[in-house]
């Protein structure tokens, strides 16, 4: 490990060939390690990220961080962004962690994409985790490029999409991602308000964080599945997608994640 920040960082093979970025770090005994999804067109070097592969140790558990396809600057952005193939990303961490730290509990930790991400894994894939925290879930991912009253750069990216088969995206400082005409049907088949099954492999506990200024992913929508399926919600007042207006504000939520992980345990 590197002697400055005792992160580890290395690739896992996947079945389809490609590779998958990680960062772990870990305690010397565990409780548990949690794999972290990040967001759309994040990475696991995100200030999310690296505060949780920071403060999840001193908690007492390890934390494997993954890029997902078609993100980050390493082996994982080579790969094309498709569901399945983020999924199998996911898969490989879990495989990892079931390898190197047999018997100790495996959780989930996803942001805004990476929350859909994570639902949709332990509702259609074989997993041991039954804890899951969702920081700024994207619950609507699905429905995520089709707006009544699109921006101008939101009908340019339909345009390209419809004139060259792929558009890409950019938020914020992030290096851009591409959407696909695939990854854009994945997203169509995969609303995860329909396609979400909480008891698949036995009960989970999850719990949400959501700011209550969120202009991405709205309040309203994030209540709404909150409230179909009964999971707790941490609503941050002034708090947008982001849940970095307050400079504590990003550590209450790994907080919230911390208090999640380490207290109680699923039926």
């Amino acid at each position: 490990m590197e002697k400055n920040n005792m992160i580890k960082n290395f690739t896992l093979p996947k079945p389809s060939s490609h590779l998958v970025s990680c960062a772990l770090a870990a305690p010397a005994d565990p409780a548990g390690i949690v794999v972290a999804i990040h967001g759309f067109t994040s990475s696991k070097e995100s200030s999310t990220y690296q505060r949780l592969l920071r403060r999840l140790p001193e908690a007492g558990l390890g934390v494997i961080a993954i890029d997902l396809p078609g993100h980050g600057t390493h082996e994982s952005q080579e790969e094309p962004l498709r569901i399945e193939g983020a999924l199998e990303s996911i898969a490989a961490a879990e495989a990892y962690i079931r390898r190197e730290f047999p018997e100790r509990s495996i959780f989930y930790f996803g942001s805004s994409f990476g929350a859909y991400l994570t639902g949709l894994y332990i509702s259609t894939r074989e997993h041991a985790g039954r804890k899951a925290f969702w920081r700024s879930a994207a619950v609507n991912m699905s429905q995520f490029f089709w707006k009544e009253n699109p921006t101008e750069e939101e009908r340019q990216q339909m345009e390209d999409l419809e004139r060259q088969g792929w558009f890409d995206v950019r938020m914020g400082d992030s290096r851009p991602v591409r959407v696909s005409r695939a990854m854009y049907e994945d997203l169509r088949r995969n609303d995860l308000f329909e396609v979400f099954n909480p008891g698949n492999g036995g009960a989970h506990q999850i719990a949400m964080a959501h700011g209550l200024c969120d202009d991405v992913i709205v309040p309203e929508a994030a209540r709404r599945f909150a409230d179909k399926f009964g999971i707790p919600v941490t609503w941050f007042e002034g708090e947008g997608h982001q849940l970095a207006e307050k400079a504590s504000t990003p550590d209450q939520v790994v907080d919230l994640a911390i208090a999640h992980f380490t207290g109680g345990s699923a039926e």
